[in-house]
């Protein structure tokens, strides 16, 4: 395979970056894009085979209009862009966690419809489809991944951090939903799969995750991994939801600090089937629930000493 020039939005966030990672270990010139930069992108992609636009603006309290700023306008400049130049492949980062929370206990594939909740993931809804109406203007792949077990601010990894910093947490249903996740390294192969197989990924959607777990396991492994006795209980989730209903919750279920749903959300599957990755692509996950867990805790601590100077 010739040398790829592969444009990267959102390098300089936890889900770009592993994908940057990734990509740099094949013979590929990664380039980082800023995706709000409109009047520059023509330039810049004028030399690029590839765009794989990770970018998102997903933390909480903001307003609806700056993430679709971000998230639906700068997809529009970008693809505009695309449309101009002679790349190959243009990938679209989404997420499986547009679904929001009313999946049935079975493993969902790509024509499940989504029902987000929140401005944030509404806007990341909006640019998907904005995304779509240029299937056939550019050669658009669309990577659907489940949540992403990486270092940074994301709801899953909030949730985990909770759950060690509060060993006596109440699990919901005594945490026995299932959900399915993905290791920062596996999104990087998904991404590297679907541009290495172009013939099989472009006008596609595909799901990637690295294993199905429930969130008792991911409590307690993610515990065990800082050396913390796990003293979890279980709410039963009658109680978690009639409490909740009546903003009683709180008082006994207190919410991760920018976790909203935090009852819906670990009460509720989110199970993915991503079989036809692996059989089109030959994607196959690395890593398991323990070794994407200690990854990212390990890249949270060592962020977080840096931070604060070592002292943490």
């Amino acid at each position: 395979m010739a040398t790829l020039r592969i444009a990267l939005t959102g390098a300089d966030q936890p889900d770009g970056a592993a994908i940057a990672t990734e990509l740099e270990r094949h013979d590929v010139e990664v380039v980082p894009v800023d995706a709000g930069s409109a009047k520059q992108l023509g330039a810049i992609l004028g030399g690029m085979t590839h765009v794989v636009h990770a970018y998102s603006v997903i933390e909480p309290g903001l307003s609806g209009a700056v993430y679709n700023e971000a998230n639906v306008h700068s997809t529009t400049a970008l693809l505009d862009a695309c449309r101009q130049s002679n790349v190959e492949q243009v990938l679209f980062l989404s997420t499986t966690e547009t679904y929001g929370r009313r999946l049935p206990p079975w493993p969902v594939t790509e024509s499940w419809v989504p029902r987000p909740l929140g401005p944030a993931l509404q806007s990341r809804v909006a640019a998907e489809r904005v995304a779509r109406t240029y299937r056939r203007r550019v050669p658009l792949s669309i990577l659907r991944p489940a949540p992403v077990i990486v270092d940074g601010g994301g709801t899953i990894m909030r949730v985990i951090r909770h759950f060690i910093s509060r060993p006596r947490a109440a699990l919901v249903g005594g945490g026995q939903a299932p959900i399915s996740v993905l290791a920062a390294a596996d999104l990087g192969r998904a991404v590297w799969a679907m541009i290495s197989q172009p013939e099989e990924a472009v006008d596609q959607v595909f799901h990637v995750a690295s294993a199905h777990t429930t969130w008792r396991d991911l409590a307690i492994e993610a515990c065990h991994l800082r050396g913390i006795e796990e003293r979890f209980w279980n709410a039963p989730y009658a109680l978690a939801r009639g409490l909740d209903a009546c903003r009683l919750s709180g008082w006994v279920l207190p919410e991760p600090e920018g976790v909203d749903a935090y009852v819906s959300m670990t009460g509720r599957p989110h199970l993915i089937d991503d079989s036809r990755a692996r059989v089109s692509l030959g994607y196959a996950p690395v890593l398991g629930v323990r070794a994407a867990l200690a990854q990212a805790l390990d890249l949270y601590q060592r962020s977080s000493n840096e931070v604060s100077g070592g002292d943490s």
